[in-house]
């Protein structure tokens, strides 16, 4: 008798420790959150400058000259 309870006992004790292990394991890793992309703006300023003289018979020489200032945050 003594070896049938241990061959019944043995499978229900195997069952048992699996279920209690596998309780016991280690959640999934939360997901990897991206932080969101830098965000960047830009102005362009125009400067227009007179040169040469006004009495020309050419008339006016211009210069025109356009900064862009760019800032990422």
């Amino acid at each position: 008798m003594k070896t049938l309870g241990k061959r019944v006992i043995s499978p229900l004790s195997l069952a048992l420790c699996v279920a209690i292990l596998g309780g016991c394991s280690s959640p999934p890793p939360p997901p990897v959150v991206t932080p969101p992309p830098p965000e960047r703006t830009c102005q362009a300023m125009d400067k227009t400058d007179v040169l040469g003289d006004v009495r020309a018979e050419d008339g006016q020489v211009t210069r025109v000259t356009t900064t862009t200032r760019c800032v990422t945050q």
